[in-house]
């Protein structure tokens, strides 16, 4: 299978889009932009997420034993964008939005549709990635609003309530 051609075929599918965020060894907060993140139970209350195996966040996501998943909104394109930029130092990806620390330490965006913070379940390799398995510990839904969306390699905005 041309890897290429895979890209194109799976980027129809639309998602939603959310922040994964972690902390450091030295405290500080990480975070990316993924559009791979589901809902896998309700008892135990599980989510999955994929990453890259040898990105930074996989790395520190099981060093740390937690994260969190900022569910963005149909006006959190900024915050996506930023996120998912390699071209801006991982510290100031927070510069953008109002963050709280959750009971993990991870950090929330305190205006997201919704977020979970999560213990590390387990870790399964996926070929290039890890399905990371989170157990919910804290979940909340501070602002009701139309969800950001992601397909074909744009930005679009939830259908309205």
């Amino acid at each position: 299978m041309d890897s290429t051609n895979l890209r194109a075929v799976l980027a129809q599918w639309a998602t939603g889009v959310v922040i994964v965020t972690t902390t450091r060894d030295d405290g500080q907060r990480h975070g990316m932009t993924a559009s791979s993140f589901t809902s896998v139970a309700l008892d135990p209350p599980l989510v999955s997420i994929c990453l890259a195996s040898t990105s930074t966040t996989c790395r520190l996501i099981r060093r740390s034993g937690v994260f969190a998943i900022n569910v963005l909104g149909h006006d959190h394109e900024d915050i996506s964008r930023r996120f998912a930029s390699p071209n801006i130092d991982v510290g100031d990806r927070f510069g953008l939005g109002q963050w709280q620390r959750a009971p993990s330490g991870a950090a929330v965006l305190t205006d997201a549709v919704a977020w979970l913070d999560c213990a590390v379940a387990a870790c399964h390799p996926a070929g290039d990635h890890t399905i990371v398995l989170g157990l919910v510990q804290e979940a909340a839904a501070p602002r009701p609003a139309p969800p950001l969306i992601y397909h074909d390699r744009t930005y679009y905005e939830g259908i309205a309530r």
